[in-house]
């Protein structure tokens, strides 16, 4: 594949809701607009950022997330994936009194993708909409939670008795999703889809929930845990085109626990094109870019600009972190990047949408300075 992608500033998380927005999501909420509606105005506002993307320079845009309210809205447009508990005639498991209530994400059956099946056309309506108003040389960049997120979802303590009603072996749901994934991909792929990023937020599950918690919860180290997450995205990637450009992003957590080299050799070995990172708000500080010793043949994009304060990116500090990053990969295999999301997992954010923008427009004149474009 000709490494036009990712390009020298990449846009890995969801944008801060504009006012309009807000305002159509708490009528929607309020059962004074309907969704049609809603969805008038989300297309109105992805419209409108994708203008201001193309006003900046920038060559690879998203729909900031604007259609989604959390990662979790993905899985349940995928089959026997919902929200609510479902009646099902299946093998008793005993279940601990905490865990009985469940209105996350529960399995009623086996896991599948298939672009006929009802609730999925919103996930590719969605891409569909956006290529059909970049125009021109832009890309349209298609960000979707990590099959690792998935596996989290399912396995973590509230849902993990419902789903080992389907799924009593982790190796038969490793499977599944994997095998969803891979079609998730080929539907993409077919729509045109050139760069497709995997968001892990096995960190920052809803309800403040993590993979470490999850661990102790299902009896499973950490180290055995990431490397089934190495399985399985490497399962979902075993059929990939050569001219899609996928890449993983993760939160530094990961190889902060316990052994961070161990960690990082097997999360980073995939079949992955690129690999983001998220820095954390170390803009003025000193980092520590040894991960990127195992990046080496992928591209790494450079979560480096704070997605949490309003002040003002340094520009001379950013270039300085990327200049010490390219002592260890090459300069052109080096992107940037703010630290992921602008808001959470629950539409907030820390930063005003004005704020926002400022900041990419500084991204867009670093890279002039550090890459000439």
């Amino acid at each position: 594949m000709a490494r036009t992608i990712p390009f020298s500033v990449d846009i890995t998380g969801n944008f801060v809701y504009s006012e309009a927005l807000v305002g159509a999501r708490k009528l929607f909420q309020d059962g004074v607009w309907s969704a049609v509606k809603l969805q008038e105005i989300e297309d109105k506002e992805i419209f409108r950022i994708v203008e201001k993307c193309k006003e900046i320079g920038l060559k690879c845009v998203t729909d900031g997330d604007y259609s989604s309210s959390s990662y979790i809205d993905f899985f349940h447009h995928l089959e026997n994936i919902s929200k609510q508990e479902s009646e099902v005639e299946e093998v008793e498991i005993e279940e601990p009194e905490e865990f009985a209530e469940n209105n996350e994400s529960v399995v009623s059956g086996k896991i599948d993708f298939d672009n006929h099946f009802l609730s999925t056309p919103p996930v590719t309506k969605h891409f569909t909409y956006l290529t059909g108003i970049i125009g021109g040389d832009m890309y349209a960049k298609a960000l979707l939670p990590s099959p690792t997120t998935l596996l989290a979802e399912l396995i973590r303590p509230e849902n993990r008795y419902n789903t080992g009603r389907f799924y009593p072996d982790m190796d038969m749901l490793v499977h599944d999703i994997a095998q969803t994934y891979q079609k998730i991909i080929t539907e993409f792929y077919n729509m045109g889809c050139r760069f497709l990023q995997f968001s892990d937020y096995t960190w920052s599950l809803t309800g403040e929930i993590d993979i470490q918690k999850i661990s102790e919860a299902v009896h499973i180290d950490m180290l055995t845990l990431a490397a089934t997450s190495a399985q399985l995205t490497d399962a979902c990637l075993a059929q990939k085109p050569d001219d899609m450009c996928i890449s993983l992003q993760f939160n530094n957590r990961w190889w902060s626990m316990g052994d961070k080299e161990k960690f990082a050799e097997t999360l980073l070995s995939t079949r992955a094109d690129a690999i983001a990172f998220d820095f954390g708000n170390k803009e003025n500080e000193n980092i520590d870019f040894s991960i990127l010793n195992y990046c080496q043949g992928k591209e790494a994009i450079l979560g480096l600009v704070s997605t949490s304060s309003n002040q003002p990116i340094s520009a001379s500090n950013i270039i300085h972190h990327i200049e010490t990053a390219a002592r260890l990969l090459p300069l052109e295999s080096l992107h940037l990047s703010s630290q992921g999301n602008f808001r959470d997992a629950n539409g907030n954010s820390f930063i005003t949408e004005q704020a926002m923008w400022n900041k990419i427009v500084a991204m867009k004149n670093i890279a002039k300075t550090v890459w000439g474009k």
